[in-house]
């Protein structure tokens, strides 16, 4: 007997100093959200704060300095999130350290302090901003971004390995760029190398077996969005050669790829195996849809691998996560927008669209909160 997911919904997010804005409250309705306004004016930003308090770092910031808003010391975000029943308090705090440019974020729920790791996967989130359109044809980036934006909120044990990695890998790279300088530093490398493999294999598997997981699901919605004419397969394509054989395995994988390619490293001064350089192959009709597929088929692929997203996150979770769609409407034909705001209406879930346009199609959900945003003030509107 399959269990429907439970609903989550940011309810009330209010804004002090984040962004351009000094201070505001924002009140969302449960099913679509429409925020409209003309460009420059802070619709972004709304999404950015949800998406910041749920992931606990901001999807598009360089650096937590950007989201102080300028000549601020500190800022702000906190958000009432109905997940089922019960109603959590969440809070981000961001503040300059001595006047510096270094940020120090703290964390809250429901008041307490918490580590921000602890957060991850209260309120899941599926983001859809513009770059996303590209994620077909794009380099690999994107593609390990969108993996790992879903691990972060359904695996804490991946999310950890993730983190712990990049700390590892930036680490190893300065010693092998001092290396490449200077000629000295080659008895530390072990030790980073064996930590980075630790980490790097675990991190490789579970993003092995969530492509694993997430290919039927984009297969399925891309049948669906092309009426049955177009098979779409993604598989998981490491840098090492390594899968979802197992940790253990995966380390002596990574690590006889490291020792065939020491050499490179040390002239180049980079780690040229991990992680951070897997990717996903995108497969159309068994072909690379990077070179084959039409301007029209990339967008159904991501539309499908989005959808895919969102259905894998409400089946590991069971909570359907809030989507965040900035201004990506706009730029989809008519037949494929009115697919995904219909795919959108029946999860019920809960849908924050930002535009500078009226909005069509918008009829398929149960309820529609309007909002108008014009240099950083934002204000509930009739539509």
């Amino acid at each position: 007997m399959t269990t429907d997911p439970t609903g989550c919904a940011v309810t009330r997010l209010r804004l002090h100093r984040f962004r351009n804005y000094g201070e505001a409250t924002v009140r969302f309705g449960p099913s679509l959200n429409v925020i409209a306004g003309p460009n420059a004016q802070g619709k972004t930003n709304l999404l950015e704060a949800v998406a910041t308090l749920a992931l606990t770092r901001s999807p598009r910031a360089a650096t937590a300095a950007d989201l102080v808003q300028w000549g601020s010391e500190r800022c702000q975000i906190e958000a009432s999130v109905q997940r089922g029943p019960i109603e959590h308090e969440l809070g981000s705090r961001f503040e300059r350290h001595d006047g510096s440019e270094r940020v120090v974020r703290s964390t809250t729920v429901d008041g307490k302090p918490r580590q921000a790791r602890s957060v991850l996967g209260l309120c899941p989130v599926v983001l859809f901003w513009p770059d996303d359109l590209q994620l077909v044809k794009a380099g690999p980036e994107g593609r390990r971004r969108l993996l790992d934006t879903l691990l972060s909120q359904l695996d804490p044990r991946a999310a950890n390995h993730l983190l712990r990695y990049r700390r590892v890998l930036e680490q190893r790279n300065a010693l092998l760029h001092q290396i490449r300088a200077e000629g000295r530093g080659r008895d530390g490398l072990a030790a980073f190398t064996a930590e980075l493999v630790h980490h790097g294999a675990r991190v490789t598997v579970a993003r092995a077996r969530l492509v694993e997981s997430l290919s039927p699901a984009a297969a399925e919605a891309l049948r669906d969005l092309s009426g049955g004419r177009e098979r779409l397969e993604l598989r998981f394509a490491s840098s090492a050669g390594a899968g979802v054989e197992g940790d253990d395995a995966a380390e002596r994988t990574i690590l006889a790829a490291l020792q065939r390619r020491a050499a490179e490293e040390e002239a180049r001064g980079v780690t040229v195996v991990g992680p951070h350089r897997d990717d996903i192959e995108v497969l159309l009709d068994g072909r690379p849809a990077r070179h084959t597929a039409s301007q029209g088929q990339q967008r159904s692929i991501v539309l499908a691998c989005k959808l895919a997203e969102m259905r894998h996150v409400a089946a590991v979770s069971g909570v359907t996560p809030v989507v965040l769609l900035d201004d990506v409407l706009s730029e989809l034909d008519q037949q494929r927008r009115a697919e995904l705001m219909t795919a959108l209406a029946s999860g019920a879930h809960q849908v924050l669209v930002t535009t500078t346009e009226p909005l069509p199609d918008t009829g398929v959900f149960s309820a529609v909160h309007h909002f108008s945003v014009r240099g950083g003030s934002v204000s509930e509107t009739a539509e």
